[in-house]
């Protein structure tokens, strides 16, 4: 997505978290906002015969610092925030010469799914022995681990080979992925609701915030999650 060139409603790119104030200039800000809007249920769309308006200035406004390659910072920026363990494959590049990047704690907060009913968070390992059983509920910790949850492009709710899955029985459970999605479809809808394409549930917190289940979609609390982004990631 070219940075220049988009359309975003006010409220969805506030909820999203607007630019990254640690990002100087220009460069890298249109990546990040694509994984960001990829990684927390939006769509990027290509619209045939809509227009944006861009104007060029004649020189550049900014005070390009001498010795500093923007370009290089905001990109780093963004993956440290947002592609895991695949930063490597760029840091590569330059040999792991990463600079000072800045702080991107505050970034990191942004990949967090929590409920609106209690501040409890999806808690399960995703091991072999942690297979076929319900996914725990705990008070969230932000500090990733069994709480760091990815949503993938085929709408899986994962973490490393383990996915949230549902089959209709009382609880979701961890179940190996196998991208054919089925009992591992997940929407993360525009009402901010968790709905399983599948079954037509939505995701559901029990009372007490300790059981994880699914249920007829009715827009209760407890049913709906807010994205901030940790990938997805820490669901509340």
């Amino acid at each position: 997505m070219a940075g220049g060139l988009f359309s975003i409603s006010r409220e969805y790119f506030t909820k999203l978290g607007t630019y990254d104030p640690g990002m100087n200039i220009w460069g890298g800000e249109n990546l990040e906002l694509s994984f960001r809007v990829w990684m927390c249920g939006g769509n990027l769309e290509i619209i045939p015969c809509s227009h944006v308006g861009h104007i060029f200035r004649k020189r550049s406004p900014y005070k390009w610092r001498t010795g500093v390659n923007v370009v290089k910072k905001n990109s780093i920026r963004l993956a440290e925030v947002w592609i895991d363990e695949y930063k490597n494959y760029y840091y590569e590049r330059f040999n792991y010469d990463l600079g000072d990047y800045g702080d991107v704690t505050d970034r990191k907060k942004l990949r967090n799914i929590r409920s609106k009913a209690k501040p409890m968070c999806i808690d399960s390992a995703v091991d072999n022995h942690n297979y076929h059983k319900p996914v725990n509920m705990w008070p969230c910790h932000n500090q990733g681990g069994n709480q760091y949850w990815m949503l993938s492009k085929n709408g899986e709710i994962r973490r490393d080979d383990g996915c949230l899955d549902y089959s209709g029985g009382e609880s979701v459970i961890v179940y190996p992925c196998h991208s054919q999605k089925g009992n591992q479809e997940w929407q993360y809808r525009e009402d901010n609701s968790i709905y399983h394409a599948n079954i037509q549930k939505c995701m559901e917190t029990s009372v007490d915030g300790q059981k994880l289940t699914m249920k007829t979609c009715t827009r209760i609390d407890r049913q709906i999650w807010t994205c901030r982004n940790y990938i997805v990631h820490i669901l509340r």
